[in-house]
């Protein structure tokens, strides 16, 4: 069955695999993630736990959608204003080198995007709004994998895959455009 898996803090995927990270305030208004668990995060990936790299990595966690490294500044620098732009740069190249993050295709010219969700899923990116929406599809999952198994690639196997499709929203069709009326 196939289904928008919307990243961020509140996302399905984000509560599979993250939600151990998040901190509740007793409001409930504002949730947070957790800076042991970051810490062990940043540790278990090959990282020294620096202040900088907490707040970046909780800042890509709690960012809505796929972020831009400009975004990510715009926030971190709200706690922390002497933070420069190239250091969020430095900071989520090194992220992806360690596996914490990836690096999502946008458009081209355009800034780069993250995503702090590393499971695999797929992207459709709307050409129109610049949006880049999480898909998943264990169907699809399937059939790219029958491809590859029937097709063989020599010695090549692949582990992993993400599909990055480009296309634009159409409007909902109507009811009475579905039932031919």
């Amino acid at each position: 069955m196939k289904q928008f898996c919307p990243a961020g803090p509140y996302s399905p995927i984000f509560a599979e695999n993250y939600s151990h990270l998040v901190n509740h305030t007793s409001d409930h208004s504002h949730s947070t993630p957790a800076a042991g668990h970051l810490r062990d995060r940043l540790t278990a990936a090959g990282l020294r736990a620096t202040q900088q790299r907490l707040l970046i990595l909780e800042s890509l966690l709690l960012l809505p959608g796929h972020p831009t490294a400009e975004q990510v500044h715009r926030r971190v620098t709200e706690q922390t204003p002497s933070l420069s732009l190239g250091t969020v740069y430095k900071t989520l190249d090194a992220f992806v080198a360690a596996g914490l993050t990836k690096r999502v295709a946008s458009a081209e010219g355009s800034s780069r995007r993250y995503d702090a969700d590393c499971t695999e899923h797929h992207h459709l990116f709307c050409t129109d709004t610049q949006e880049i929406i999480d898909y998943c599809d264990p169907q699809l999952d399937e059939l790219i994998r029958e491809f590859f198994a029937t097709k063989g690639l020599g010695n090549f196997q692949p582990s992993s895959f993400s599909l990055h499709v480009t296309g634009s929203k159409t409007a909902p069709m109507s009811p009475a455009s579905k039932s031919g009326k």
